[in-house]
């Protein structure tokens, strides 16, 4: 079992329509798929329905010690399950102030590692402490969504750094790459930042592909649909997550059998 954690320093760059939409074209793709969300605020449950927002979920596992495997949700795709948030400790803090939440959250690993998953996603809150930081103890990779703009560019120095910290510490954790979300290829500002990180950046930390500023992905949102379900026939918007999988698949070192010479999928064996 492989886990990823989708984790920004900063908030509003698109980490949860990444999360849901990566474990989406994972699923898609054949790989048996976990999307845990642990932020509070359930962002993962309130973009999906109203049955998932009504749902006990990660926080009821963690504050009340109960196993987290009844609490996982199936969806109309059989390779993609679902583990919302779910209430919180109160309005103010997530977990209750006696409880362990790094030991809870592994508690949640070691329940869900049983199932057999390829692949358990973990949408994080913006920041890189409390349950954030636990997450990233835990997880084998992280991918780092980044708004393609320029006051988001300062985050990505503490994001490296806070996991070359966890790696000094004997953490395992190893970066998926990083991800421009939010592009907008007819804006200078955008291009500039995209051009600026390349060359800063070493190149297998930058992914190729690319997130497109598209309203497309709201609407999926507002619906509660991944944007490859929002229209009888798949948008332009959800082929990108198809990429983005495609590209994944290696770093996270998700292999199939397949014989060494072929770089396709043969039609029949």
């Amino acid at each position: 079992m492989i886990i990823l954690a989708i984790t920004s320093q900063k908030g509003g760059v698109g980490k949860t329509t990444v999360s849901v939409n990566i474990a989406y074209a994972m699923a898609r793709r054949g790989w048996s798929t976990l999307l845990i969300d642990t932020d509070p605020q359930g962002s993962v449950g309130l973009s999906l329905s109203e049955k998932a927002r009504k749902c006990q979920g990660f926080y009821d596992a963690v504050n009340t010690g109960a196993s987290a495997v009844p609490l996982v949700l199936s969806t109309r795709l059989p390779e993609l399950k679902i583990m919302t948030a779910g209430r919180t400790a109160s309005f103010f803090e997530a977990t209750r102030p006696e409880v362990d939440a790094a030991e809870g959250l592994r508690r949640v690993v070691a329940d869900v590692e049983k199932k057999g998953y390829d692949l358990v996603i973990i949408d994080t809150p913006a920041g890189m402490h409390g349950i954030t930081g636990d997450v990233m103890k835990v997880a084998d990779y992280v991918l780092i969504p980044q708004q393609a703009e320029p006051l988001g560019m300062r985050s990505i120095p503490q994001v490296l750094h806070a996991i070359q910290t966890l790696r000094a510490a004997g953490g395992k954790l190893e970066v998926a790459g990083i991800l421009l979300t939010m592009v907008q290829h007819d804006q200078k500002e955008s291009a500039d930042v995209i051009r600026e990180l390349r060359g800063l950046l070493p190149g297998r930390l930058m992914l190729d592909t690319l997130i497109p500023r598209d309203a497309t992905y709201m609407k999926a949102s507002a619906v509660g649909v991944p944007v490859a379900l929002l229209y009888a026939q798949p948008p332009a918007a959800a082929h990108v997550f198809d990429q983005l999988a495609a590209e994944l698949e290696p770093r996270l070192r998700l292999t199939r059998n397949l014989p060494q010479n072929d770089d396709y999928t043969r039609l029949m064996d």
